[in-house]
């Protein structure tokens, strides 16, 4: 009885775990390029076994994902961007509490 127990947790964490990462992955673009001045940082989603679809998502200050099309030019330019703010915060030893 134990076994079957554990068994049916076991699986219902699986099939949890499975719908979570599905709930996190794009599943479309934007079509409104966004101002580099809105955005914080991005995440690069790769094709994978729940993700099917390749994909940069970047973070708003205000706390929003935005899914966008690595291909597109205003994509890699906002990743670009970021990567320019990045550096001048390294640069200036500035130190956020995260």
């Amino acid at each position: 009885m134990e076994t079957k127990i554990w068994i049916l947790t076991f699986v219902t964490l699986l099939i949890f775990q499975v719908e979570t990462e599905a709930g996190s992955c794009c599943l479309s673009y934007t079509k409104r390029p966004r101002r580099c001045a809105v955005l914080k940082g991005y995440d690069i989603q790769a094709i994978t076994g729940g993700c099917d679809l390749a994909a940069i998502i970047f973070h708003t200050e205000k706390g929003k994902s935005i899914c966008a099309d690595p291909a597109q030019s205003w994509t890699q330019s906002r990743v670009a961007c970021l990567k320019m703010k990045a550096a001048r915060v390294k640069d200036t030893g500035i130190r956020y509490p995260f």
